[in-house]
């Protein structure tokens, strides 16, 4: 993924003229009044480009699934919600194997 950013319009600067020094070195010639156009060019990494997609999606979602909130939160206060230490363990491992 490969952003362009354009050049910033820069305004012009009123020039002025003085009448001329009475010392002997000449004065340093004027500035050029439009510098050249640049263009600045950024790349995300694969990294930040799978962060951006994951983000849009995200914020695409419809939401929270409020009925599944409702069904876990009813076996966290009855105390039905039980999670075996190995299929966590296991749960972790695989996440932790997916995000490299």
């Amino acid at each position: 993924m490969t952003n362009t950013i354009p050049p910033l319009s820069q305004p012009s600067l009123p020039v002025e003229t003085t009448a001329p020094q009475a010392a002997s070195s000449p004065a340093p010639p004027a500035a050029s009044a439009t510098p050249p156009a640049q263009t600045d060019s950024v790349t995300l990494s694969a990294a930040a480009q799978t962060s951006t997609q994951l983000l849009g999606a995200a914020r695409a979602a419809s939401g929270i699934n409020h009925a599944a909130v409702a069904q876990l939160r009813g076996a966290l206060q009855s105390g039905a919600y039980n999670v075996s230490p190995e299929k966590l363990a296991q749960a972790i491992a695989t996440v932790l194997k997916e995000s490299k």
